[in-house]
């Protein structure tokens, strides 16, 4: 499986906005990823339609979670980004009148990797980063 440059960016994105203990402004994301601001901000409308970022007009207005990030999965966030795992379900497309020896394979990896996305956390990954950093976690 290899995730696309926008689950690549969004992730990176949902993760800045996890450690921030305040609103980021658009600009202040695109110094800090070099993404050019008009994909920027389709990552972000993606993940605010996906419910995943809340938006915060005003001088001081920006982005932030829209949940806490042990509410926000991996998957949660591939779903937003249009850019889930789905693992086609037979190698010939419909398997309603033959066998398929495939089919039982190539579910269960799908079940298994959506329950792998599924079980880690922004928080997960927040803790990994600040305790492979020396900083201390945060939110147990």
């Amino acid at each position: 499986m290899r995730l696309s440059t926008r689950a690549t960016y969004g992730m990176r994105l949902c993760f800045m906005l996890a450690l921030s203990s305040s609103p980021l402004s658009a600009s202040q994301v695109m110094k800090q990823t070099d993404v050019g601001m008009k994909y920027l901000e389709q990552l972000l409308a993606m993940l605010k339609r996906g419910e995943i970022v809340y938006a915060y007009r005003g001088k001081s207005g920006g982005y932030i979670l829209a949940r806490e990030p042990q509410l926000i999965t991996v998957g949660d966030m591939l779903v937003a980004l249009d850019d889930g795992f789905d693992a086609p379900a037979c190698v010939w497309g419909n398997c309603s009148d033959i066998y398929c020896p495939n089919r039982n394979v190539l579910t269960k990896l799908n079940d298994d990797i959506n329950q792998a996305l599924n079980s880690v956390t922004l928080l997960d990954i927040v803790n990994d980063y600040r305790s492979n950093c020396g900083v201390p976690n945060i939110l147990q």
